[in-house]
């Protein structure tokens, strides 16, 4: 990491810097072998977070918090040999307990003063989603574009690609996208149990009724064009993913809105300034791994391969592939299908 340029985390409008250093010895309790991430200070204004959490007086006149955090975690939040949490508990004046591995339970923090309960929920929030984000991801936020006539341009353009295009550009009909899966990818998430996916879905419905509900009111029902075709890198003749754009200004407000909530509730670090609105056509990723198996990320880049697009630029660089309502929003899970050839749903807005 670059001293001089150190990663910085955002929830919310708050911003942190974080410093990566490794954890020394063996056999330690909870020990894991990825480098602990210590979380310093706010740089943008005070730790103080009182009023953004349920804190409560317990029978024995202490401050006291509780909240879930994943079991995967907990070895990030006590380090090795407890380190991270005793200088935690040291650092914020607080009690931290940790429900041991393999029961279940919520995790609990307890001091003599709001501001040291406070503080140490922070911390760890803040470890937490740091760990999220080295996760593989398991959900997305989608805009199915699996209706009839996006599909059927979609199959065309398939087709022409396979067997229209020269030899030496056509590419295997095994890196396309399926039909019946076509979507627009709003956002990525991490999803570790049960409650986490709950709470997820407790969140895209928030999103409903504040972000989605106010702006169709004002804009009307959100339309979007599906046409042409860009890519992800810098050469169009080594191309790893092939997609549509998509054209829709209200979708480009809600997916940017969305993003922001679901960061402000922690199920996601900052990436990007804005959503990047697209729809995947075409991934050299898919000869390598299929949509309901859930093959190893580090395996399948090893695999990846890449693609000469340049004559697929040149002669449906400006493709149509059509225009339609946008109807629902999906939380999807990762590699799998639902009985409509679609991702299977955790949640479901209608719009």
């Amino acid at each position: 990491m670059d001293v001089m340029s150190p990663q910085l985390m955002w929830i919310g409008t708050r911003c942190y810097r974080v410093n990566q250093t490794k954890m020394p010895g063996n056999n330690q309790e909870h020990s894991t072998d990825r480098p602990q991430a210590y979380v310093e200070e706010d740089i943008c204004g005070d730790d103080d977070r009182e009023e953004e959490y349920d804190i409560d007086l317990n029978d024995a006149g202490k401050f006291q918090t509780s909240f879930h955090v994943p079991a995967a975690f907990y070895a990030l939040i006590i380090g090795a040999k407890g380190q991270t949490r005793q200088r935690l508990e040291a650092e914020t004046k607080a009690q931290i307990r940790v429900p041991k591995q393999g029961t279940t339970g919520d995790l609990v923090i307890t001091a003599p003063s709001r501001k040291s309960v406070a503080a140490a929920r922070s911390r760890i929030e803040l470890i937490v989603i740091g760990a999220r984000n080295k996760q593989q991801f398991t959900h997305f936020l989608s805009v199915p574009l699996n209706k009839p006539q996006i599909m059927k341009r979609f199959v065309d353009f398939r087709e022409k690609v396979v067997t229209k295009l020269p030899a030496a550009f056509r590419v295997d009909e095994s890196l396309f996208q399926q039909p019946e899966k076509l979507h627009i990818t709003l956002c990525t998430l991490s999803l570790m149990d049960n409650e986490d996916r709950a709470n997820a879905a407790h969140v895209l419905q928030d999103c409903q009724d504040s972000i989605l509900g106010p702006l169709l009111k004002e804009n009307g029902p959100m339309e979007i064009s599906v046409r042409g075709l860009e890519y992800m890198n810098d050469d169009p003749h080594a191309v790893d993913v092939l997609y549509a754009k998509i054209e829709s200004p209200t979708l480009q407000v809600a997916a940017d809105s969305i993003y922001e909530y679901f960061i402000s509730k922690g199920l996601m670090q900052r990436k990007y300034d804005h959503v990047k609105l697209h729809a995947t056509l075409i991934n050299s990723l898919f000869r390598s791994t299929s949509n309901s198996d859930n093959v190893d990320e580090k395996e399948a880049e090893r695999r990846r391969i890449t693609f000469d697009a340049s004559e697929i630029l040149r002669l449906y660089g400006d493709f149509d592939f059509g225009k339609l309502m946008v109807d629902e929003i999906h939380l999807s899970q990762r590699y799998s299908t639902s009985c409509t050839g679609f991702y299977e749903a955790t949640a479901i807005v209608k719009l």
